[in-house]
C-alpha cells in the first residue's frame, strides 16, 4: 500500500512539475478556467476536433455483413440457418428510440457457423452458446441461460452432430453464461468425469455470492434493470442490450471438475485450446483461443456492441476498469482472425478484429483516465458526469453505442470504487434523518402542492428526471399520495421514451409500475435457485447463514450449532455469539445442538423450500438426520435467531 500511494506521489510530483513548465511559456488564455475561475476546470466537456478517424482506426475496413448478423465479407463465417424470429421488439415505435429500435434489428435467431466446425446459437436468448466440434465429441462454451434456453439451442445442434459432449467451459460466474448447464450434462458424468466442466477457480465463490449472499436484492434489482414486471413490447422492454431476452427458466448449476488460475493448454476431442483468465467484466472470466484456426471466444470481455457496462446498476461489486483494459491488451496479442463473443455479431478479419478491440479498450481507458485526472481537480460525481465525454472517433464507433453500458454510470462508479461515497462535505456524514429530511425539503419547497405544481410545469418542459427527484420527496412523507406517485410515474415514462440505455429505459419503466402498483411478478428473476445451492460446496452454504443473523434479537445469546456430514466427513459449527454469527470450518465441543446427517439429505432440506420441515420430519424418522446434542426445540430456537428475506412484493425500491 505504501509503495503504491509513493508511485501516485511521484506521478503527482512529475505531472504538476510538468504543467509548471508548460504554463510558464505559456500565454494565459493556455489555462482552462470555468466560469467560477478555478483553474484547470472547465465547465462544459472538452471538444475533441479534427481527428482522422479513418487513418487511426481503420474504420473502413469494419463493415456489417448483408446478412446483418455478423462483421466481415463472410469468407470463414456463414449463416447456416435462421427460424425466421426475434426475440427483440423490432417495430418502430413513438415510445422506442429509434437508436434502440435498430439495436433490436440485429439480433435474428440464427445458427452462426465459422469454418466447418464452429457454431453459434446466436438469438436464442441473452447469452450466445457456442458448440466446437471435435474428432469424437464437441465442447460447449457457454451453455445458456435457463434450461429451457439451452434445450433450444441444443435442439438447433443436434441437427449437426449427434457426437456427445466431452467439456462445457463457463466463460464466467454470471447467471446467463452457466445456468443451463443440465441441458447438457449430468451430475453422473461430471463424476465419472465423461465431460469436463472448465472454469477459472474463482467461479464457484462467485456464484455463491449472487445465489445466496445478496441472491434476494440483485434478483429483485435484475428484475428492474430486464424490466420484468411490466410488459413486454413498446412499453416495456425491447432488447436486453446484450441480446434480445434474457430467457427465463430453470437456473441450474454444476461445479466444474477442472479448474485453472491463470492459463491452461488443452486438447478435447483433437481439438487444442488455450484457455486464459481475462480479469474485466469479472475476475473469473476466460478467453478461449483456438490456435489453429486463429478463433478467438472473447467471452463478456466485449459486452457485444454496446459501451460496456463499467458498472452495473442493477447492482455489483467494483468493477475495475484498469484491470479490464489491460485484460484486452492480452486478447491483442492473440493472432486472431474470426473473434465470437458471448454477445453480440461475431467479427471477421484480423484488421476489424484489431479495430474492435483496440477502440473498445481505448473508450475504457479513455473513461477511466479522464475520470481519474478530474477527480484529482477535486471534482465530484455531479460535475465528473459533465466533463468526461469519449471523443468522436470512440463515441461513434459502431461497437460503443450506450444500449447496455454508459459513461455518466461508469464515471459515477470509478469515483465511489476509488475513493468511496464521501465527497468531502462533512454534511453527508451525518445527514439529517431520511424522512425527517424529506419532510425538510417538502417545507423548504413551499409545500407538497407548490412541488406538485412545480413537476407538472418541469414534465410539460421535459425536464423528466427533476421532476421525478422532488417528487420524491412528498411521496416519501407519504407514501400513499397517489397523485405524486402517478406524476412521478408519467415523468418516468416519458423519460424512457427518449433513452437509447436499454437498462435505464427499463429502470424508469419498472419504476413507473411500482409508484402505479402494477408490477406484474409472474415473470420476475430469482437468483436464489436451490439447484445452485445444492451444488455449492457446504462451506459457502453456510457461510451465508451468517449475514441473516437478526443480530437485536441476539445481543444477550451464546449459542451454537453443528453439522457433522457423514458422507463427506465435513463438519461445520455456526456459533452465535453476543449479536454475530461466526462460522468455523470443524465442530466444536461445546454446541448445544449436534445434527449428525449427510449433504444428500441437506440438499434434499434445500430443494424442498417452504416443505424443508417435512423432510426433516421424514429424515428423523428414518435415522438420516439426528441429534448427537439438544433436540428438535433447541434447532428450532436457533434457527429462529436468523432472518427471512422479503417477498418480492414486499420490497420497494422506489415507493420508499
Amino acid at each position: 500500500m505504501k509503495n503504491s500511494y509513493n508511485k501516485m506521489l511521484l506521478a503527482s510530483v512529475i505531472s504538476t512539475a510538468l504543467l509548471s513548465a508548460s504554463f510558464a511559456h505559456a500565454t494565459p488564455t493556455t489555462q482552462a478556467t470555468s466560469q467560477v475561475g478555478h483553474p484547470l476546470r472547465t465547465s462544459s466537456a472538452p471538444q475533441y476536433q479534427n481527428i482522422d478517424l479513418d487513418s487511426r482506426y481503420q474504420s473502413k475496413q469494419l463493415f456489417e455483413h448483408e446478412s446483418n448478423l455478423f462483421w466481415g465479407k463472410g469468407e470463414r463465417i456463414k449463416v447456416l440457418s435462421q427460424t425466421g424470429q426475434s426475440l427483440a421488439y423490432t417495430q418502430a415505435s413513438d415510445h422506442v428510440h429509434p437508436i434502440l429500435t435498430k439495436h433490436s434489428r440485429k439480433m435474428q435467431q440464427a445458427i452462426i457457423q465459422v469454418d466447418d466446425n464452429v457454431y453459434l446459437g446466436y438469438g436464442f436468448g441473452l447469452d450466445t452458446p457456442v458448440m466446437i466440434e471435435g474428432d469424437d465429441g464437441i465442447i460447449i462454451i457457454d451453455p445458456g441461460e435457463s434450461v429451457q434456453m439451452a434445450q433450444a439451442v441444443k435442439a438447433q445442434f443436434r441437427q449437426i452432430t449427434q457426437k456427445p459432449v466431452k467439456a462445457i467451459i463457463y466463460s464466467h460466474n454470471h447467471i446467463d453464461h452457466i445456468s443451463g448447464v443440465r441441458a447438457w450434462a449430468t451430475d453422473a458424468q461430471v463424476n465419472a468425469g465423461e465431460i469436463q466442466i472448465i472454469a477459472q477457480e474463482g467461479l464457484t465463490a462467485a456464484v455463491a455470492n449472487w445465489s445466496s449472499n445478496l441472491g434476494t436484492l440483485f434478483g429483485h434489482r435484475t428484475s428492474y434493470t430486464g424490466a420484468k414486471h411490466v410488459e413486454e413490447g413498446e412499453h416495456g422492454t425491447v432488447n436486453d442490450g446484450l441480446g434480445p431476452r434474457f430467457m427465463q427458466g430453470d437456473i441450474s448449476f454444476i461445479e466444474p471438475n477442472v479448474v485453472f488460475k491463470d492459463r491452461l493448454d488443452t486438447t478435447i476431442a483433437g481439438v487444442e485450446m488455450q484457455i486464459v483468465n481475462v480479469p474485466s467484466e469479472t475476475k473469473d472470466e476466460i478467453v478461449v483461443y483456438l490456435p489453429n484456426q486463429k478463433i478467438l471466444h472473447a467471452a463478456e470481455v466485449l459486452q457485444g456492441e454496446n459501451f460496456p457496462n463499467l458498472h452495473s446498476i442493477r447492482g455489483t461489486k467494483f468493477r475495475d476498469p484498469s484491470m479490464w483494459f489491460k485484460g484486452i491488451d492480452i486478447m491483442r496479442q492473440f493472432d486472431t482472425e474470426v473473434m465470437i463473443n458471448s454477445h453480440g455479431r461475431p467479427v471477421e478479419g484480423k484488421a476489424a478484429v484489431s479495430n474492435v478491440l483496440t477502440a473498445y479498450r481505448d473508450a475504457i481507458q479513455f473513461t477511466h483516465d479522464q475520470t481519474i485526472r478530474y477527480m484529482n481537480k477535486g471534482m465530484t460525481p455531479d460535475e465528473l458526469v459533465e466533463v468526461v465525454k469519449l471523443p468522436e472517433h470512440l463515441a461513434h464507433h459502431p461497437w460503443l453505442g450506450e444500449h447496455y453500458g454508459t459513461v455518466a454510470h461508469a464515471v459515477r462508479q470509478i469515483y465511489v470504487g476509488y475513493n468511496g461515497f464521501f465527497e468531502a462535505d462533512p454534511w453527508q456524514l451525518e445527514p439529517m434523518a431520511y424522512e425527517q429530511r424529506a419532510k425538510a425539503f417538502v417545507e423548504i419547497m413551499g409545500g407538497r402542492n407548490n412541488i406538485i405544481s412545480t413537476a407538472k410545469a418541469a414534465i410539460q418542459a421535459s425536464n423528466y428526471t427533476f421532476a421525478a427527484e422532488i417528487l420524491s420527496y412528498p411521496i416519501t412523507v407519504n407514501k400513499q399520495d397517489m397523485e405524486a406517485r402517478s406524476l412521478k410515474a408519467q415523468a418516468y415514462k416519458a423519460w424512457a421514451a427518449e433513452q437509447v440505455n436499454i437498462n435505464w429505459r427499463n429502470w424508469a419503466l419498472n419504476a413507473a409500475a411500482e409508484l402505479e402498483g402494477t408490477r406484474d411478478f409472474s415473470n420476475l428473476i430469482s437468483f436464489a435457485s436451490a439447484d445452485v445451492l445444492t451444488a455449492l460446496p457446504s462451506v459457502q452454504i453456510f457461510d451465508m447463514m451468517t449475514s441473516t443473523l437478526i443480530a437485536e434479537k441476539t445481543l444477550d445469546v451464546n449459542m451454537a450449532l453443528t453439522y457433522r456430514f457423514t458422507d463427506t466427513q465435513e463438519s461445520y459449527t455456526i456459533e452465535i455469539r453476543n449479536g454475530i454469527a461466526q462460522l468455523h470450518h470443524q465442530a466444536l465441543s461445546s454446541s448445544d445442538v449436534e445434527i449428525v446427517t449427510t449433504r444428500q439429505v441437506l440438499n434434499q432440506i434445500l430443494l424442498a423450500g417452504t416443505n424443508a420441515q417435512q423432510v426433516i420430519g421424514q429424515t428423523m424418522q428414518t435415522g438420516e438426520f439426528k441429534f448427537a446434542t439438544g433436540n428438535i426445540q433447541g434447532f428450532g430456537q436457533f434457527m429462529g435467531y436468523f432472518d427471512q428475506p422479503l417477498s418480492p412484493e414486499e420490497l420497494m425500491l422506489i415507493v420508499r
